[in-house]
């Protein structure tokens, strides 16, 4: 062997060593997980096998995850974080998180918790089945699919939503929204949000013409309309 491609193999050698040791604390802030609201308790491991302590995304806490940096993504010049986590309390939750542009998550499978719900309806728990949600560098949506369910732990007026609320997610004028509805259809929440996490959420109940349900919503600050009666609110993840 040459000198030179002596050097040569030194010096991939020395590249390997470092990417196989880089650590995943410095990798997550190159990948811009901060921007896309992935923050954690304390970060250990390598870009190759990593972990992530009390990992939250916005207001979703995540628990422990493992984590893993795309090499194929890496080659490209793009930063893609593979994330997976098993629990027997939270339960199971998979899916991939991009740092370039567009950023956000794909491939999402598996369910969280929301801490603080939806401002005004106590939504306590997000499920997602194969859920995708990218945003430009403007917070604009420019891709969204697959589909959500939330679940809703204490009634509304006496209403039992604890099986959820489910429908999919689509791009509406550079809103992502979900569009959805329980089992029986007659309630329906509409949630959309943007890349900064700001959500809008209109919840409407059909209250097919039950005085008693009525006044239990109005008391609760729905208001009546075309579609029921309907409750909004605002904030951000």
């Amino acid at each position: 062997m040459t000198a030179r491609r002596w050097i040569l193999a030194a010096l991939l050698l020395a590249f390997v060593l470092i990417a196989a040791t880089f650590p995943m604390r410095l990798a997550l802030a190159m990948a811009g997980a901060g921007k896309a609201g992935v923050t954690a308790r304390e970060v250990r491991g390598s870009v190759w096998s990593g972990e992530l302590v009390e990992a939250r995304l916005g207001a979703l806490p995540l628990g422990t995850v493992r984590a893993s940096l795309s090499p194929l993504a890496l080659l490209g010049g793009n930063a893609e974080l593979a994330f997976s986590r098993t629990d027997e309390r939270l339960g199971a939750l998979a899916g991939r998180l991009h740092g370039s542009n567009p950023r956000g998550v794909s491939g999402v499978d598996g369910s969280a918790l929301m801490s603080g719900g939806l401002g005004l309806l106590p939504v306590d728990r997000v499920m997602f089945q194969g859920a995708t949600l990218r945003f430009d560098a403007a917070g604009k949506c420019v891709a969204a699919s697959g589909r959500v369910q939330l679940s809703v732990a204490a009634p509304i007026a006496g209403l039992d939503l604890s099986r959820g609320l489910s429908g999919p997610l689509r791009c509406v004028d550079g809103r992502a929204q979900a569009a959805l509805a329980s089992q029986s259809g007659m309630e329906r929440l509409t949630l959309s949000f943007d890349g900064s996490g700001a959500y809008r959420a209109r919840l409407a109940i059909d209250v097919a013409r039950d005085p008693a349900m009525a006044a239990a919503l109005a008391m609760l600050g729905f208001k009546a309309g075309p579609g029921g009666f309907v409750l909004a609110t605002s904030g951000r993840f």
